[in-house]
């Protein structure tokens, strides 16, 4: 084969490839749009850990939420849960599953540990 055929199946194979790619990326986003949304309120869900101004980063940023009614931990912005615990909110008093659905922010590992070990035992 000469240079030009050979450039062309390249350039053809390329182009497939990047059709492929788009149609996977668009197809990933209509799933993603489509999982349930955890039971976070706005607010919540758009806490992010923040740099302050020297540079460190600060505590990462936790919400203990809910997810197909178990309680799960959330990192934003992420909407899927970073743990899931075989914990059923009805099993919580109603107060309780009510926080958890709004979602409740925690600022730090400690916090996180102490009332996750509320909830779980």
């Amino acid at each position: 084969m000469d240079r030009r055929t050979v450039g062309a199946a390249l350039a053809a194979g390329l182009l497939l490839c990047a059709a492929v790619l788009a149609a996977l990326i668009r197809s990933n986003r209509r799933i993603v749009e489509s999982v349930p949304s955890p039971g976070l309120t706005t607010a919540a869900a758009t806490q992010e850990t923040t740099t302050d101004t020297a540079g460190t980063t600060a505590a990462q940023t936790y919400i203990i939420g809910a997810w197909e009614d178990k309680l799960a931990v959330f990192i934003p912005p992420d909407t899927a849960p970073y743990q899931l615990f075989d914990i059923y909110l009805d099993t919580l008093p109603m107060e309780e599953q009510q926080k958890i659905r709004e979602g409740i922010i925690v600022n730090d590992e400690r916090t996180l540990a102490s009332l996750l070990e509320d909830y779980t035992s």
